[in-house]
């Protein structure tokens, strides 16, 4: 187990040049990519390297991973202090030692299973069973769920851009509200090029500070204006993408808030995507006693509310497992159709049956499962005091959650 202390704090330099946004609009200033791509540009680079218009697209605007190889070489440790500590990736590396022993003790090769073609690209069945017992444990869903609801991808992003390219055609649009993940921007746009429309909420009645973007009647008023400016634009809007708990805030939408997300949708006819990936990684904070606990959507009474096809969630092994390397996520639906076509795709992005199996084996062990999250609840606890409390020494604002 890890704890990060004796760090060197370094100087924030800002480059000439580069502009600063001020602290009141860097919500609505937030980059969507694939607003700014120059046409003569993508011609010029597709007849230099004898690609298609879309590859040329993709390696002038649209590869975040390349620039990132040199850094991302090069981690930080305890036995590398100048190494290089990514700010810009989620990772939590706290009980990354738990981690690779439980694997390391359950790794196990059945040859019928692991090294043939075995049930297919869909997913393992252990891995559905396993992931449909632990969101029926943990999630308390309304409605039951089986194997036959659960899709098997290799991470969230691949979950995220297989259902949008399911959903959208070519230039359709997702609403999500900001600030926003940047990586829903490569998630939603690189493949099936569907547009990001960020809910702003600058000028919005009733917003003033970062705790109002929770609010119910904020967020429906925000959404209701980003529908409207969608269709003066020519958009069609398919879904509302949320991430809950809060990506990059940090806290949870209460059930109020996420009921009118629900409702809007039902309403206008679009899919709601919740990605709860951080669903167990949620843990108290004494500077917020008050905080909003975490509620799947899953959970909610939606009957009359949002047609339940149209209702999807996100989750994956990342985050609250400390395992981003294992690429291993799952989209949880009610809708058959979109399961038929998440698998017309799926041989495109399969994982190895073994890898899942290793997931299944850490959902399964529930003893091992309960003293997992309790340790890395406690590590996030401290962890997160060591950061805050040198913001604070420092002069440094934040959003605490």
């Amino acid at each position: 187990m890890q704890v990060f202390k004796g760090i060197k704090a370094h100087r924030l330099v800002v480059k000439p040049g580069i502009p600063v946004i001020p602290r009141s609009d860097w919500i609505s200033n937030q980059v969507i990519m694939g607003t700014v791509e120059d046409a003569a540009s993508i011609a010029t680079t597709a007849a230099e390297y004898q690609l298609s218009t879309r590859g040329a697209q993709g390696l002038l605007y649209r590869d975040v991973w390349g620039p990132r190889e040199k850094s991302m070489g090069n981690p930080w440790s305890p036995t590398n202090p100048e190494g290089t500590i990514i700010l810009r990736l989620a990772e939590n590396s706290l009980m990354h030692d738990e981690v690779g022993r439980f694997i390391k003790q359950q790794v196990n090769v059945l040859p019928v299973n692991h090294l043939t073609y075995s049930t297919g690209p869909r997913g393992s069945h252990r891995l559905r069973r396993a992931a449909a017992s632990f969101w029926t444990d943990e999630f308390n869903p309304r409605e039951p769920i089986g194997v036959d609801n659960i899709f098997i991808t290799p991470g969230l992003a691949s979950a995220i851009d297989a259902l949008i390219w399911a959903i959208c055609d070519e230039g359709d649009a997702i609403l999500i509200p900001l600030p926003l993940y940047n990586g829903f921007n490569v998630d939603v746009l690189n493949r099936s090029n569907v547009r990001v429309i960020g809910v702003s909420y600058t000028g919005v009645k009733g917003y003033s500070t970062l705790d109002d973007l929770f609010d119910p009647e904020v967020n429906r008023r925000a959404i209701e204006i980003a529908l409207h400016k969608a269709r003066l634009d020519g958009s069609r809007a398919r879904a509302l993408l949320v991430s809950h708990p809060h990506n990059p805030l940090g806290r949870c939408y209460p059930p109020e808030t996420l009921e009118v997300f629900a409702s809007i949708c039902g309403e206008h006819g679009l899919h709601l995507i919740s990605d709860e990936i951080y669903a167990k990684s949620v843990f108290p904070n004494p500077a917020i006693p008050d905080a909003v606990p975490f509620v799947s959507t899953l959970s909610l009474d939606l009957d009359g509310v949002i047609d339940k096809t149209r209702h999807h969630v996100l989750y994956g092994a990342s985050k609250d497992f400390c395992a981003n390397g294992l690429r291993l996520g799952f989209v949880c639906t009610q809708n058959q159709g979109i399961m038929g076509a998440l698998s017309s795709i799926s041989i495109f992005s399969w994982s190895p049956h073994i890898i899942q199996d290793m997931w299944a084996a850490m959902l399964e062990d529930r003893q091992w499962l309960r003293t997992f999250m309790e340790r890395k609840h406690g590590l996030m606890v401290e962890n997160h005091k060591i950061a805050t409390s040198f913001f604070r020494r420092h002069g440094i604002r934040f959003y605490d959650s």
